[in-house]
């Protein structure tokens, strides 16, 4: 499995849900980014590919 902003974006079970509004899923995704200063490295190729935080939908 190849962790990249795609994988972000469609496929990854934490990511996917908080963005739909899941509130343990948010929770979650707050503590891997307070961990890891700004997210997986999935999370932080879909900020470098699409400009937006991990945590954020898409314009």
């Amino acid at each position: 499995m190849k962790l990249d902003a795609e994988f972000c974006e469609t496929r990854c079970p934490v990511c996917t849900r908080a963005r739909k509004g899941n509130a343990l899923a948010k929770i979650i995704q707050k503590l891997e980014m307070l961990l890891t200063f700004g997210g997986c490295p999935a999370g932080r190729d879909r900020q470098k590919k699409y400009g937006v935080n991990p945590n954020e939908g898409r314009p």
